[in-house]
């Protein structure tokens, strides 16, 4: 599997240059990964080192008040980057409640394998979905003990960041349940027209 999951990357590979066949086999053996499952789970990892270590950062340096402030504002950018990003890749892309479905299954797809996600209702005026497994970003913060200091979940944010992106008029429901010891989240979202919303006479 290893020697495959090599071969498939090889234009990324192929230029690196070893000082001997020897120390290239020690290495790819020690390092690479075996399967493309420990791959993505190792670059999940990183994303979520990197998440953490600058939420520490602010802490140090500004103080834990500014964590979730900072917290907040890289998620927002980044539902920004990844509606666009989708935008551009899926010509399709509903701009209703749809698109937050769409959207957030693509960051699953690219940076998120610990997440499974079941899309309950899908429909432009009202759409549901659940999230559930481990929480790479709950992970990261426990380890380094400011997880406090954070709002949950982390994605609301990250939905603004669609919702102004994509200019969508919509509320945001959720109910969540956090598993601390485990590291897992289970979330469920509802994306709501506004007009549907209104006519519907639901409460938050």
């Amino acid at each position: 599997m290893k020697n495959k999951l090599l071969e498939s990357i090889n234009s990324i590979r192929g230029n690196d240059i070893y000082p001997s066949d020897e120390i290239k086999n020690e290495i790819i053996n020690s390092f690479f990964p075996n399967s493309t499952s420990e791959l993505v789970q190792d670059l999940s990892g990183v994303t979520g080192a990197f998440y953490g270590i600058l939420l520490k950062t602010v802490g140090e340096e500004f103080g834990n008040s500014k964590i979730d402030d900072i917290s907040k504002k890289v998620f927002y950018e980044l539902g920004k980057l990844k509606a666009q990003q989708a935008k551009e890749i899926y010509p399709n892309m509903p701009f209703d409640t749809r698109a937050f479905a769409m959207v957030l299954i693509s960051a699953i797809y690219n940076a998120s394998p610990e997440y499974s996600f079941n899309v309950i209702k899908y429909d432009a005026k009202h759409t549901i979905i659940e999230l559930n497994g481990v929480d790479r970003y709950l992970r990261i913060l426990n380890q380094l003990n400011i997880s406090e200091y954070v709002t949950f979940p982390t994605l609301i944010p990250f939905f603004e960041g669609i919702k102004d992106s994509l200019n969508i008029n919509c509320k945001f429901l959720y109910t969540m349940n956090i598993e601390n010891n485990l590291n897992k989240t289970n979330c469920i979202y509802e994306f709501i027209n506004n007009v549907f919303f209104a006519e519907s006479g639901l409460n938050i």
